[in-house]
Parts: structure tokens; C-alpha cells; sequence
């Protein structure tokens, strides 16, 4: 309560602010490389009630995971005289060049999510290493709980973007009590972005190994694409886990078709309205921190009503 009162008073503050110093609203340029993914929707929610509190405009680009249209966009947003940017950036050095041009004119950037060189002015961040350990953690405590001991597990990994690999690197050390002792073997890892791309890898490995019972996924694709395998094939048998919660991920987990045991999530809604809260301080002289870290939730199967909970909160961030 104390927290929701702090920023609502910041909120009132700062739009005050802005407010009097000018006649003309603050214009904040948002530029995503996808604005129509669930989870992206949520972090934009975020940023439109940040910036109705804070009486600024929020100018909103979808690059469709494009890199020319991403420094394209920026130059529009400077363009049109975008007084702050707030970006999810799609790669470290490209971006953080192109973003090199919004530095010289004064207009300060604000990344959440991903990160670019150079550093911008401040970044809005979840701990990626934690997301992947959080759920190696969970799974830890559930094989002992449940006295498992043999555990084949399969990976859907990723080894492109810098957050993807740190929730891999995570996901591993934590795991590493079972692996030493070996009630865990790692049998098979793969990469995997595009769901159908997962489903076929997935069908074909278990296909080969029917000694799987355990697998692990990165993101919210992987997920998605083995709960659609799992619950096609009645797998219901195979232990799963991984990061980026949806709403029909929730509802799996409250269902019996697939055993999703356990999913680490951020928190896309306070990362987006963060964003625009700090790129509204910055835009404005007002001193804000150079990092801002938004913790992480875990859902288990066997929290219902936590589930429950999301499912009811989350059912309008779905698009039609």
C-alpha cells in the first residue's frame, strides 16, 4: 500500500510538473518489436496508464522485429520531436548505435528488457540470470519432495539474445545439485523461437528419446509450443518447466492435460509504466537511477489460487 502511495504521489507530482512548465504535453516515443504478443501488450498497458498519470503523450511503434525499421523509427520519433524515448531494444550494438542519435540531441533513453552499448541513460531491468534460476530452484525442492530420481531432461534453449542466455546459465547452476548427484541428465538441448519451429523439434525428440520426462523452456514460445505437443500427444506424464507466463499458460497449469509444475515470470506491466515514469523524470531534469530492477513472480501448479488470480487479472491484455 505504501509502495502504490508512493508512486501515486510521484504520478501527481510529476504531472504537475509538467503541467506548469509548459502548455504542451510531453510526447514519450515507444518503440517495440512487437506490439501484438501478449506479454508486450501487458508492458504497454503499463506504459498508457503511466502516461495518462503523468499527462504525457505516448507515441507507440511496432518494428516487427525489423532492425532498419527499429533506427528508422527512431529517427521518426526524433523527428517529430519525441521529448523522451523509452525502447525494448532487439540487439545490443545496433541499437545502441542508432540510439547514439538521440543521445546527441539531448533526448534521453530509457531501454527495458533488453540492453544496448552504450549504456543509456537508464535501464529498466529484471535479473535474467534469476528468471532461468528461480525455476531450477523450484525444480530442486520438487524432485526432493517427490523422492524423483531419474530425471531425463530435455532443453529448449537460446543462445542469441543476451537475456536468453543468462536464463540459461541460471537454469543450469541451479540444477546442479541434481546433476552432481544424478538424479538429473541434461540427455538433449535445442534452440527454438517460432512455435511451429518448436513443435516439430520436440515431436522428432521425443520420438527419439522416449526416455524424456523432464523439459525445461526459456521463453514463452517454448513453453507454448511444448504444452501444444504435450497436450496432442496426452503426455500429461512429462515433468515441465520454464520462464514467461500468458494466460493460456495459466490455464494449463490449472488444468490436467499437461504437468506445467512451475513458471517464472516478469512483471511486463510495471517494467512498461516504469519506463515511461522514468523517461518522464528524465525528459524534465528530474534525477532518476541508472537501473531499475523488477523483480520476478513464480506460479506453481499447486498455488490455484495464484493462478486463478492471474487468469482473472490478465484476460484483458489478450488480443482479439
Amino acid at each position: 500500500m505504501k509502495k502504490l502511495l508512493k508512486m501515486a504521489i510521484f504520478a501527481l507530482g510529476l504531472s504537475t510538473f509538467l503541467s506548469c512548465k509548459n502548455d504542451s504535453k510531453l510526447t514519450v516515443g515507444s518503440i517495440l518489436f512487437d506490439t501484438s504478443n501478449e506479454w508486450f501488450v501487458e508492458a504497454i498497458a503499463g506504459m498508457q496508464d503511466a502516461s495518462k498519470d503523468l499527462n504525457a503523450n505516448l507515441s507507440v511503434v511496432d518494428i516487427h522485429y525489423d532492425g532498419d525499421a527499429e533506427r528508422d523509427s527512431i529517427r521518426e520519433q526524433l523527428k517529430n520531436k519525441a521529448g523522451a524515448i523509452v525502447i525494448c531494444p532487439l540487439t545490443v550494438e545496433d541499437t545502441g548505435n542508432a540510439l547514439t542519435e538521440a543521445t546527441k540531441l539531448g533526448v534521453p533513453v530509457v531501454t527495458w528488457n533488453t540492453v544496448v552499448e552504450p549504456k543509456p541513460n537508464a535501464e529498466i531491468l529484471v535479473d535474467a540470470k534469476k528468471l532461468g534460476s528461480a525455476t531450477g530452484d523450484y525444480l530442486v525442492d520438487y524432485v526432493h519432495k517427490n523422492g524423483l530420481k531419474d530425471l531425463k531432461a530435455f532443453l529448449f534453449i537460446d543462445k542469441s539474445f543476451s537475456i536468453g542466455i543468462a536464463r540459461c546459465d541460471g537454469f543450469r547452476e541451479s540444477i546442479k545439485p541434481l546433476v552432481e548427484s544424478g538424479e538429473l541428465e541434461i540427455v538433449a538441448e535445442s534452440e527454438g523461437q517460432l512455435i511451429e519451429e518448436i513443435k516439430v523439434t520436440l515431436k522428432k525428440m521425443l520420438a527419439e528419446r522416449g526416455d524424456i520426462n523432464f523439459i525445461w523452456c526459456w521463453n514463452q514460445m517454448t513453453l507454448v509450443g511444448t504444452v501444444e505437443v504435450l497436450k496432442e500427444l496426452g503426455r500429461s506424464d512429462i515433468l515441465v518447466t520454464g520462464t514467461d507466463m500468458s494466460l493460456e499458460l495459466a490455464k494449463d497449469m490449472l488444468g490436467d492435460e499437461v504437468n506445467l509444475i512451475a513458471v517464472t515470470t516478469q512483471q511486463p506491466y510495471k517494467m512498461g509504466y516504469e519506463a515511461v515514469a522514468t523517461a518522464a523524470k528524465l525528459a524534465n531534469g528530474v534525477t532518476a537511477e541508472k537501473e531499475i530492477s523488477i523483480p520476478t513472480l513464480t506460479y506453481t501448479k499447486d498455488d490455484k489460487a495464484a493462478l486463478e488470480e492471474y487468469v482473472k487479472i490478465h484476460a484483458k491484455y489478450v488480443t482479439k
